[in-house]
Parts: structure tokens; C-alpha cells; sequence
């Protein structure tokens, strides 16, 4: 049990308790829920707890009105017709808006840290965002050596516990395998990832027949939305209408109040719509989730 990922969390629940120190690596909701369960079942000053994480901060997943507009079909063709070094740039640095913290778990955290802090002790906790765990071994037979590299400081530790919990979430595992025999004719772009336009339609050499359609495998075309449940009728949608050749199932012409794109130098006022001319009718929403990153 000493390393496990956070999947598994409830099926060794109870032997966690009965660790003498506990890790957690990852800053997202499963890492949240895990850490804050830990903490609340552990006695006030002898914790013994360590929660670790990459990323630069224990942060709120973005979850405004507005910020939510990313998870619209209007913000998806637009992502499309980015050039493929800005989409590329714009998935990693928009992790806030799938990979951060709901808001009440955050506070909950605090809230229970502050509260063993009120008889005048402290407690035995460290929650530490910016740190990259560069190897872990084994120590005797039921200890984990955690090698530790701060982002920002540049410096270098060890750190010694009983048992790890892996809240890092899951690898998106490649289509190659599945999509061997296309192999030969499937376009590709400057990272051999296959080109999917806007349709979710696989780009394929012209001599190929009929047409492969993909879903959730295409963030790196189609944005951060790519996964999310609530965008999956518009993409059905979407998918159905392009096999069809007509419309049988229609699509509104605008969805998010945002306008992401520069408006022309005669802006005629809010009536008007600049999209990318692969715009497309559409719609869609996005329903709440969590995520275990």
C-alpha cells in the first residue's frame, strides 16, 4: 500500500489513517478531498501530513459565469482557428479552468487548519504548491524516499513518508494503437498529432473514403473544452449533421456572450458577431464537475 493512486483511495482508506505520515501529491479536487478527509480524521497536532504539488498554487477551479463562456461552442471554433503554437500554449496555461479547487473545498481546508490553531498549537501539516517529485525509492521494506525539486527556489530536498497518495489524475492515452491501419493516410501536424477539423472529423488523405469522427481526443485542435460532458450534445450534434450532409438536428448561431476575437475597425455595436470564418452554428453548455487532477 505505500504508493497508490487516489482512484484507490477509499479501498485503503483505513489503513491511510493508521499511517504514521501520509503524502499527497496534487493540487486538484481529488487531491483536495483526500487531503481535507485525512486531516479532519488525524489528531490536532500530530497530523503528520505533507501535501505536495507542481503546480504554482493550491488555486479555485475558474467557475464564473463568464470563464465558463471557454466551455461554448463560440470558444471552441475560435480555438480552432488559432494557429497550432498559440492552441498549444493556451491548454497548459489554462489549467485553472479544469484543474483547480472547487471553492468551498478550499475553504473547508482552511477552515479545519485554523481551527487546530485556536488552543494556541499548530498543525503538524505542510502544504507545499511548486514542487516537482523528481524520484522516490523505497526505504527498508514500508518507507518511500520522496526526491523533491522546488520550481521556483531551484533547490533540492528529501522527504521520507509512509505512504503516498497519487492525486496526479490520468494520462490521455494516444490514438496510434486504435488507428494503425489509417496510419498511412492520416494527416498530421508539426507534433504528429492528428489534424481534426472542425467537424471532430480526422483529416485524411483525399483517396480515403467515408470519415472518421472522434470525441475527447482532440484537445490539442478543439481546447480545454474537449472533455467536458456538457459540450457532448453539440458535438454529437455537430457530428450527426456532418454525416448527414443537412441539418437534422439545428444549432443556434451564437453562444457565449464573449466575443474572443479583435472586432473590425467599424464596429456596428453588439449586434454584430465576428467568428472565425469556420464558424459554424452551435451550442452547448457545460455541467458542474470535478476532476481527480
Amino acid at each position: 500500500m505505500p504508493v497508490l493512486h487516489a482512484a484507490d483511495y477509499l479501498q485503503h482508506r483505513e489503513r491511510l489513517l493508521s499511517a504514521e505520515h501520509v503524502t499527497v501529491i496534487g493540487s486538484g479536487q481529488s487531491g483536495a478531498e483526500i487531503y481535507l478527509d485525512l486531516l479532519r480524521n488525524r489528531p490536532a497536532g500530530r497530523e503528520k501530513l505533507h501535501w505536495l504539488a507542481r503546480t504554482e498554487a493550491f488555486a479555485p477551479m475558474e467557475y464564473s459565469k463568464l470563464g465558463l463562456e471557454h466551455f461554448t461552442p463560440d470558444y471552441t471554433h475560435y480555438f480552432h482557428a488559432l494557429p497550432e503554437p498559440v492552441r498549444d500554449r493556451l491548454v497548459p496555461a489554462q489549467w485553472q479552468l479544469h484543474k483547480g479547487i472547487d471553492g468551498d473545498t478550499i475553504t473547508a481546508i482552511h477552515d479545519e487548519l485554523y481551527r487546530r490553531t485556536l488552543d494556541g498549537g499548530w498543525p503538524d501539516t505542510v502544504l507545499t504548491p511548486g514542487v516537482l517529485v523528481r524520484t522516490a525509492g523505497r526505504i527498508a521494506t514500508t518507507r518511500i524516499e520522496l526526491h523533491l525539486e522546488h520550481l521556483q527556489q531551484g533547490s533540492r530536498s528529501r522527504l521520507t513518508t509512509d505512504a503516498v497518495v497519487l492525486a496526479t489524475g490520468y494520462r490521455e492515452r494516444p490514438l496510434d494503437r486504435l488507428l494503425a491501419g489509417l496510419d498511412p493516410y492520416m494527416r498530421r501536424d508539426a507534433s504528429e498529432r492528428p489534424r481534426i477539423d472542425a467537424q471532430h472529423r480526422l483529416v485524411l488523405d483525399p483517396t480515403v473514403t467515408g470519415a472518421v469522427h472522434v470525441q475527447n481526443a482532440e484537445t490539442h485542435t478543439h481546447g480545454v473544452g474537449t472533455p467536458d460532458l456538457g459540450l457532448t450534445a453539440w458535438r454529437s450534434a455537430t457530428i450527426l449533421n456532418s454525416l448527414t450532409g443537412d441539418e437534422p438536428y439545428p444549432l443556434p448561431s451564437r453562444t457565449a456572450f464573449t466575443s474572443p476575437t479583435s472586432p473590425p475597425p467599424d464596429d456596428p455595436g453588439p449586434s454584430h458577431h465576428w467568428w472565425p470564418t469556420e464558424h459554424q452554428p452551435a451550442t452547448g453548455g457545460r455541467t458542474p464537475r470535478t476532476h481527480p487532477y
